[in-house]
């Protein structure tokens, strides 16, 4: 027994991208079965009558839930007529496709196909030549019957380039309706499918249905961007991260709580100036901590050893990046350096890290600078009190002091 003792059933890749893979696939077969069955010209469409029980055994891989969903599906987007009841597996299954066909009066007679007895996805039996005649018995010489060609009463629509200047009429346009694709929306694709189809150059029998799946699959990429969009959003003054966001970074990333409060007014600020719509603001935040805490530590490593504050002394290039990344200016990160040094100098305390130092005094000044801006505030009070207090609740004398307590030292903030 042969591997493969059947034919394959096909399906176009177009087609299932349109509307489906089961759809393609129950499309494609039944298409095969109008083109190798007995049929009936109805009202410009080719009807067919089909037992429910061949149907199910050419698609024996689907239940009859199935195929009467896949079926009732295809009748829902207009692409399948049913004429009569719901497919059912003990009864005829009558249907047609929706496409017209060019017909003429002797098109309205039943006609029937040579293969009427073909199901697809089976290999075709041979005729018994005793039942038969000759193809050629009572023709004249030369002559050779064709088997599948066009019979007298049966004329399919030949295939054709697209027309130039082709548009959707009323009726494909009442099709789009069903769908609730507006008409503008429709018209808005005429020049694109037409344009491509005419540099193609590529015969079709019906550009009537290829622009229905084309217009559909643009609508519903338009309807799912849309989607997508309507759940973006502004980020606002009192945004806060989510619970799980605030665990990945504190707990799964091991990053100091103290440190993540603070990026939370520098996030907001940066792309609220920006005006930002985003429906991803807690992965966002995730990233921005994870940069800044990855540039702080690189930073700190090499900055252990407590030693007092040199006259020339200078932040390191990257507490400018980490200060950039929080919008805060260069230039007034600059400005400040002159009497952070003085004052500490003036303190005479040894530190480990001046550049943390550094950092939050830079991050308060300049929370304090952007608060006076808002509330048209005169008052601007030097920063005395604060370094008063830190001198107060320090121990005299060089010592020791490891990163998680400096961020964790939050007297700055008052």
């Amino acid at each position: 027994m042969s591997l493969i003792p059947e034919k394959p059933l096909l399906f176009y890749p177009q087609l299932a991208v349109a509307l489906g893979l089961e759809e393609a696939v129950m499309v494609q077969v039944l298409k095969d079965l109008i083109d190798h069955g007995p049929g009936e010209i109805n009202n410009g469409f080719l009807w067919v009558n089909v037992s429910g029980e061949r149907l199910s055994d050419t698609l024996a891989f689907w239940t009859e839930s199935d195929i009467q969903r896949i079926t009732q599906q295809l009748h829902d987007q207009g692409i399948l007529l049913i004429g009569g009841a719901a497919f059912h597996h003990n009864q005829p299954f009558r249907f047609a496709i929706n496409e017209r066909l060019e017909t003429t009066s002797a098109q309205t007679q039943i006609h029937t196909h040579e293969q009427s007895n073909y199901s697809p996805g089976h290999q075709d039996q041979p005729a018994n030549c005793q039942d038969q005649p000759s193809s050629h018995q009572g023709q004249p010489p030369g002559h050779q019957s064709h088997q599948g060609q066009p019979q007298p009463g049966k004329q399919y629509k030949h295939s054709n380039p697209i027309p130039t200047g082709w548009q959707p009429d009323s009726d494909l346009l009442a099709q789009l309706n069903q769908y609730g694709i507006p008409q503008t929306f429709a018209f808005e694709q005429v020049g694109e499918f037409v344009t491509y189809w005419s540099e193609r150059n590529e015969p079709k029998h019906s550009w009537a249905s290829k622009y229905l799946k084309h217009v559909l699959r643009l609508w519903r990429e338009q309807q799912t961007q849309q989607a997508i969009q309507s759940k973006e959003v502004a980020v606002t003054g009192n945004w806060r991260p989510s619970s799980e966001a605030l665990e990945i970074l504190t707990v799964q990333a091991g990053i100091n709580a103290n440190f993540v409060e603070d990026a939370i007014a520098e996030f907001i600020l940066y792309w609220q100036e920006r005006g930002t719509t985003s429906s991803t603001w807690n992965s966002r935040f995730i990233q921005h901590v994870k940069r800044q805490w990855a540039r702080f530590t690189n930073t700190l490593k090499s900055d252990i050893e407590p030693r007092p504050i040199s006259d020339d002394w200078q932040p390191d290039p990257a507490v400018f990046d980490i200060l950039a990344m929080a919008n805060i200016d260069r230039e007034f990160a600059d400005g400040i350096v002159a009497e952070f040094v003085l004052y500490w100098q003036d303190d005479g305390q040894a530190l480990s890290s001046w550049n943390t130092k550094f950092l939050q005094y830079a991050k308060r000044q300049w929370a304090y600078l952007r608060n006076e801006s808002r509330s048209d505030s005169s008052d601007n009070k030097m920063n005395t009190q604060y370094e008063t207090q830190q001198r107060s609740g320090r121990q005299s004398g060089t010592r020791y002091q490891d990163i998680a307590a400096e961020l964790s030292d939050r007297s700055w903030a008052n």
